[in-house]
C-alpha cells in the first residue's frame, strides 16, 4: 500500500510542476513583437462615423504607417463615432491616460484650456490657405506647446474640421434678424455659444451623438458644423436650409497623453511623429473631398442652400464683433489674440 502511495505522490508533484509551468506561460500572456518584447497599445478614439469620413481614413492611415514603422512593436486600435464616449469623455480619458490618444475637435478644449478658443473667434479665418499657414506655422506649435504644459495633453497636429455653417429647418437665413430666436445646438464652448447668442439665436449646447435625434425630434431648430459633417451625419435629412456664412474655421487635433508619449522610445516617438503627419495629409485631403461630393448631395437631396454677397458676410461679421471682446480678451488673453490675429493678417496678405 505504501508503495502505491508513493507512486501516487510522485505523480502528483509531477503534474503539479507541469501545472506550474503552464501557468507561467498561459492565458494571460501579453501581445509580443517579432522580436517577443512586450506590444505597446494604443487606443485611438474619435467622435466621427467608422466608415465614409474623413477622420478614421485618415487615422487608419496613421495606424498603418505606426505599425509597420515599427515592425509590430506598438499596435494602434481606433474607436469611431464615439465608442469611447463623446469628445468631453474622450478628452478626460486622455488627461488620465486611459485613451493614449484622441481625434478631437477644438470643442472640449476650452474647459481645460480657454486660450484655444482663439480658433474659435467669428470670420478669423477668410480662407483654408491663411488657417494652414497659421496653424502649421509658429502661432500653431506655441499653442499647442501652451496647452501641453497645461494640460498634460500633448497635441501632435492640426487637422481640419473645416467652416461651419448655419442649418436650420425653420427659415432662410441671410441676415442676423434671420436667426432671432432660433435654437441652434452648438459645441460645449463658450465662443460657439457667444456667437449665436450675438447674432440672435439661442445656443443649446449639446453631445455631438445626440444631435441627429434632437433635430429629428425639432427640440432645436438648427445646427452649425462643417459640409463634411453635415453630411455624413446625415443632418440635412431633418433640414431644410443651409446658409454658407463660415462664421468658425474649426479644426481637428490628433492629440497623445503627453505622459504616455514621454515614456516611449526615440524610434517610436519618431514613428508617431511621421504617422500625425500623414494624419494631417490624408484627413485635409480627404475632408476637401468630402465637402465637394457633400455639396452635390445636400442640392441633390432639395437643401435650400444660400451663400451671402460681401455686403450680407460683413452685417454678420459686424453683429459677432462683441465676441473678440468678451471671449477675446478676457479668456484667450489680449497678448495670444494680438499674436494670432497679425499672424492671420500676414497669411491672408500672401497670394
Amino acid at each position: 500500500m505504501s508503495k502505491i502511495m508513493k507512486t501516487y505522490g510522485i505523480l502528483f508533484v509531477i503534474l503539479l510542476s507541469l501545472a506550474l509551468v503552464a501557468g507561467c506561460g498561459g492565458g494571460d500572456k501579453k501581445p509580443s513583437a517579432a522580436n517577443g518584447a512586450k506590444v505597446i497599445e494604443i487606443k485611438l478614439a474619435h467622435s466621427s462615423p467608422a466608415v465614409n469620413d474623413r477622420l478614421e481614413l485618415a487615422c487608419q492611415a496613421f495606424k498603418k504607417h505606426v505599425e509597420e514603422k515599427t515592425k509590430g512593436k506598438v499596435k494602434v486600435t481606433t474607436y469611431p463615432n464615439s465608442q469611447l464616449g463623446g469628445e468631453r469623455e474622450q478628452l478626460e480619458g486622455l488627461q488620465m491616460g486611459t485613451i493614449q490618444m484622441a481625434a478631437l475637435s477644438s470643442g472640449p478644449l476650452p474647459g481645460i484650456f480657454p486660450q484655444i478658443m482663439v480658433f474659435d473667434l467669428p470670420y478669423l479665418f477668410g480662407t483654408q490657405k491663411a488657417a494652414y499657414t497659421v496653424l502649421d506655422g509658429p502661432v500653431g506649435k506655441e499653442i499647442l506647446e501652451l496647452m501641453r504644459a497645461k494640460t498634460g495633453v500633448r497635441g501632435l497636429v492640426w487637422g481640419e474640421n473645416g467652416f461651419r455653417h448655419f442649418t436650420n429647418s425653420v427659415r432662410t437665413i441671410s441676415t442676423p434678424a434671420d436667426m432671432q430666436g432660433l435654437k441652434i445646438r452648438t459645441m460645449e464652448n463658450p465662443a460657439h455659444m457667444a456667437i449665436v447668442k450675438a447674432l440672435g439665436g439661442s445656443p443649446t449646447p449639446m453631445a455631438f451623438n445626440e444631435v441627429y435625434s434632437a433635430l429629428q425630434q425639432k427640440t432645436i431648430d438648427g445646427q452649425e458644423n462643417p459640409i463634411s459633417l453635415i453630411v455624413s451625419m446625415r443632418f440635412y435629412e431633418a433640414q431644410k436650409y443651409l446658409t454658407l456664412d463660415g462664421h468658425v474655421y474649426n479644426p481637428y487635433l490628433l492629440l497623445i497623453n503627453d505622459k504616455f508619449y514621454s515614456g516611449l522610445s526615440d524610434d517610436v516617438k519618431k514613428a508617431i511623429e511621421e504617422g500625425a503627419a500623414i494624419w494631417r495629409k490624408v484627413e485635409r485631403e480627404e475632408n476637401n473631398k468630402q465637402i465637394k461630393a457633400g455639396m452635390d448631395k445636400l442640392k441633390a437631396a432639395g437643401v435650400v442652400i444660400t451663400e451671402l454677397t460681401p455686403d450680407q458676410l460683413k452685417a454678420f461679421r459686424e453683429a459677432t464683433k462683441s465676441v473678440y471682446d468678451t471671449i477675446g480678451k478676457k479668456e484667450v488673453g489680449e497678448q495670444l489674440l494680438n499674436k494670432v490675429v497679425k499672424a492671420v493678417q500676414e497669411a491672408e496678405s500672401k497670394k
